[in-house]
């Protein structure tokens, strides 16, 4: 009879743990306003913005509301370390984290909406924002200087893969590259608008946008990706090169195992627009979106041996 008992619980046990794993939809989220935006340092310490100026922070296993700036919307957040991080927005809003609050660090006036923000990494004091009217934005010494890049098409995601290696992209096929002095227009190879851009080295990018288009560059050109989706690409991350994920128009999510790119559900299924995505591991990452969507990624083992083991001990 023990052992029978025994069965039970394990298999209870594995149930239960299975159900942790994949996209779980977070409760209850904080607001109820888009989230446009999120970044992780750790498992416990993760940021978002959105709309109405709220920058929210997830501690101690909860997401709050952190910050609010009234009559402004933040449309990315970046952080290198835990005191050194920036959301930008509306109209230049830009704000910087200093380790303790959030102080404003807005460019001169009359400066279109930023839509990104990107920290070269390692830098504990360079960033920089891109956005509206194809204009880039350098922060250093405690103030933005501006960098033309002779377009003005907006540009929608700017990603660093090291401290010299940079890329930023938007509408119309629009790609950019640093290669640690300056800025150069990659050649056009499409004409579809883009939102995303990441780089896991100068020589394995990935670029996606409208209609579930989706770019890969080896070094040598880009080529179009099939995907399962004909929904807008709006972020991507990765823990690896056969390690990806990417986040849609529609509550469609969709990941890379290294071949090929297909969906994955979530939990329970949502209509809403993802927006954003980040990853701390391939164990652990976090989806936002519209109206305020929150999901958590799980990818927990069913049962670990070694409690499995203690398991079968106590029930003989």
């Amino acid at each position: 009879m023990k052992r029978f008992t025994a069965v039970i619980l394990i298999a209870l046990l594995v149930a239960a743990s299975a159900a942790l794993a994949g996209w779980i939809k977070y409760t209850p989220s904080p607001t109820n306003k888009d989230i446009n935006a999120v970044d992780f340092l750790a498992l416990d310490d993760g940021w978002a913005v959105g709309f109405w100026g709220e920058i929210l922070h997830y501690t101690a296993g909860r997401w709050n509301i952190n910050f609010t700036w009234p009559t402004q919307y933040f449309q990315d957040v970046d952080f290198s370390t835990p005191d050194f991080g920036f959301a930008v927005g509306y109209q230049g809003t830009t704000v910087r984290f200093n380790g303790t609050s959030w102080v404003t660090n807005h460019v001169p006036s009359g400066t279109y909406s930023m839509f990104a923000v990107g920290i070269p990494v390692g830098s504990t004091s360079t960033a920089w924002a891109c956005g509206e009217h194809g204009e880039l934005w350098k922060w250093s010494g405690g103030n933005w200087t501006k960098t033309t890049l002779g377009t003005t098409r907006t540009l929608h995601d700017i990603y660093w893969s090291s401290g010299t290696d940079g890329w930023i992209c938007g509408d119309a096929g629009t790609v950019y590259h640093y290669t640690g002095t300056s800025w150069s227009a990659v050649s056009a190879f499409t004409s579809y608008n883009f939102y995303c851009i990441y780089a896991l080295a100068p020589t394995n990018v990935w670029v996606g946008g409208s209609g579930g288009r989706l770019y890969h560059y080896e070094g040598i050109q880009w080529t179009q990706v099939t995907t399962p989706t004909s929904t807008a690409i709006r972020e991507m991350a990765f823990n690896g090169p056969t390690d990806g994920w990417a986040v849609c128009d529609g509550g469609i999510v969709i990941k890379y195992d290294g071949i090929t790119w297909k969906t994955v559900a979530t939990t329970p299924t949502t209509t809403e627009n993802f927006s954003g995505v980040n990853f701390v591991d391939g164990t652990s990452g976090w989806a936002v979106g519209t109206n305020g969507t929150i999901y958590e990624y799980r990818n927990f083992p069913a049962v670990e041996p070694s409690s499995l083991g203690r398991i079968k001990a106590t029930l003989k």
